[in-house]
């Protein structure tokens, strides 16, 4: 399955904590590949998120989660557990550092789709803002 496939992609996501936090949930059509042991993801941002014009491509395995957006914002996350990292964020806005201390993660994904669920701890310029949870839903579109 190196070829992609379309893909219906639904991202869930709650800022703040399972306690009380902000959900956010959409659905959209992307691209589903395997990359060796890895699985790739790539879908388009929509107004909803706040970043029309950005593209999100996930590469995963069952130890590494990475995050890459391209466009009205630019950012590289990465997530493994037990391992604190920090990045850029670029917006149109501005840029800031962003920690990321992932403190739960589940990576499901096969030929058929799956899940990657991940739970973390987050920073803006070093200051910690609470704990976020997102969850990534991936199913082939065959047609």
């Amino acid at each position: 399955m190196d070829e992609a496939l379309k893909a219906l992609v639904t991202i869930s996501g709650l800022h703040g904590g399972e306690q009380g936090g902000e959900p956010i949930q959409f659905a959209t059509e992307g691209k589903f590949s395997r990359r060796g042991q890895a699985f790739k993801i790539e879908y388009e941002e929509s107004e909803l998120t706040g970043m029309a014009g950005t593209k999100t491509t996930i590469i995963a395995n069952s130890k590494t989660v990475a995050m890459k957006r391209t466009g009205s914002v630019e950012s590289y996350l990465s997530f493994s557990l037990g391992k604190k990292q920090h990045s850029y964020y670029n917006t149109e806005f501005g840029s800031f550092v962003v920690g990321i201390d992932p403190y739960e993660m589940e990576v499901e994904l096969n030929g058929f789709g799956g899940r990657i669920h991940i739970g973390y701890n987050i920073e803006l310029d070093h200051a910690p803002t609470g704990t976020n949870v997102l969850d990534v839903m991936v199913r082939p579109i065959f047609v």
